[in-house]
């Protein structure tokens, strides 16, 4: 009976794998897949659809991670996006990594490529190492095990979730699972002389203060996209209030505008004289 469901789980990921376009496919699998089937039987490693690398660090709890694995993307948006940057080149920040999908994304698509990954907590930045070391991108991804903010110091880190990787981030209330992480500023990480070309921001609530930590940067237009999310609940939380970081981003000279997707809460931001 086992091999059955092995058999009968390979195939369906055979069949789901050949189905294009892209969103026909991310259809099919919210409308059948996810409600039925939980992980592809006798998956190790998930090879990507945009790049050519593998994600083998991933947790089969994980609504993320299973999307991954059975589709070989997430956030087609975005990662429509940052495949298509990524093919010019040159430097992506990855705040909020999680496992490393967009990390590897990039430097996958170009061998000039570079990363600086940022993710605080300790088990997902495991993941993250060790996604980097199979695909050999230790000289291209400089990882960092904790947050960015606005200000440099400590901040308490509650991962909300054991069974969801990307739920966790920045609170400044204390909660039973939440632990002490460190936070520097962007501002602090990069010299004068670099060019970003992507920073993207997932942190559950913070990016706002991600963006108030790269003022300089911002300012002095060395960062050329922006991709970051709008997630009013959690920013709640934090005392960030909504239009905070459009705001912030149209002063430092960045137009703004949304990505596209459904929601409306994941946004692009370029700047303004480009």
């Amino acid at each position: 009976m086992e091999m059955i469901d092995q058999l009968s789980s390979t195939l369906v990921r055979i069949l789901i794998g050949s189905v294009y376009p892209l969103a026909l496919r991310q259809s099919l699998y919210f409308r059948l897949l996810s409600s039925h089937f939980s992980w592809p039987k006798g998956c190790v490693r998930c090879q990507l659809e945009f790049a050519p690398v593998v994600m083998e660090a991933l947790r089969q709890s994980d609504s993320m991670h299973r999307q991954i694995a059975w589709l070989g993307f997430y956030e087609l948006n975005l990662s429509r996006k940052i495949v298509s940057l990524a093919r010019t080149g040159g430097i992506l920040v990855d705040v909020g990594a999680n496992i490393g999908y967009f990390t590897c994304l990039w430097t996958g698509l170009g061998t000039n490529n570079l990363v600086y990954a940022f993710e605080p907590s300790p088990d997902v930045c495991s993941m993250l190492r060790r996604n980097i070391e199979v695909n050999a991108l230790q000289d291209r991804v400089k990882a960092f095990e904790f947050a960015l903010g606005h200000e440099s110091g400590t901040a308490m880190f509650d991962p909300c979730s054991e069974q969801e990787s990307g739920w966790g981030g920045l609170m400044t209330k204390t909660s039973p699972n939440a632990f002490l992480v460190n936070v520097r500023r962007l501002d602090e990480m990069l010299s004068a002389d670099v060019t970003v070309d992507v920073l993207k921001i997932d942190t559950e609530g913070a990016d706002t203060w991600v963006l108030f930590g790269a003022e300089r940067l911002l300012r002095a237009k060395q960062i050329k996209h922006v991709f970051f999310e709008r997630n009013e609940s959690r920013m709640a939380q934090l005392g960030i209030k909504p239009g905070e970081a459009e705001r912030f981003l149209s002063d430092c000279g960045y137009r703004v505008s949304s990505l596209g997707a459904s929601t409306g809460n994941e946004l692009w931001a370029t700047r303004a004289d480009s």
